[in-house]
């Protein structure tokens, strides 16, 4: 690991926990390929058609505690 990355990471530490997740965001997004397209609009058009299943009916919800609970026994 180079020194850099050492004072960055010493840096980021004293950071509040807002400041570090808004360079967390920073970092991820500088991750994304150039070409990767209009991310945010296609997740915009899938949270839509995703709601208007709710609406119509047609999808079937599960509860956060279940799906957690599931998971921790699968985990377990």
């Amino acid at each position: 690991m180079s020194l850099n990355l050492l004072e960055l990471e010493q840096k980021a530490s004293q950071l509040t926990a807002d400041e570090r997740a808004e360079l967390a965001l920073f970092l991820l997004v500088t991750l994304e390929p150039a070409d990767s397209g209009d991310i945010e609009s296609a997740w915009q058009i899938e949270a839509k058609s995703r709601l208007a299943e709710i609406k119509r009916g047609e999808a079937t919800l599960v509860s956060a505690e279940d799906v957690f609970d599931k998971l921790h026994r699968q985990l377990n």
